[in-house]
């Protein structure tokens, strides 16, 4: 992961227009649909929840689960694609 790494995602999040572009794109749509048909809003809400308090532990999982699942791997790299580009 390149040094700027951090900087560059700060200056993604600040921008709403990028990351409604990015949002809307159909591998954002498709990770979406992809981590609701392997969870619940509640459950993903209490992994994201638990994240920001410092406890990946359950969004380490979630995204293991992604890159074994079918083109999981792959919606990723694109998706990290996309923002890095952004």
């Amino acid at each position: 992961m390149p040094q700027n790494q951090p900087s560059n995602l700060q200056a993604l999040l600040k921008d709403k227009k990028a990351l409604e572009q990015v949002a809307k794109s159909p591998d954002a749509k498709a990770l979406a649909s992809m981590l609701t048909r392997q969870q619940d809003q509640a459950s993903l809400k209490q992994i994201a929840e638990n994240a920001a308090k410092g406890d990946t532990a359950g969004l380490s999982q979630l995204i293991q689960s992604v890159v074994r699942s079918p083109g999981g791997a792959e919606l990723l790299q694109r998706l990290s694609g996309t923002l890095e580009q952004k």
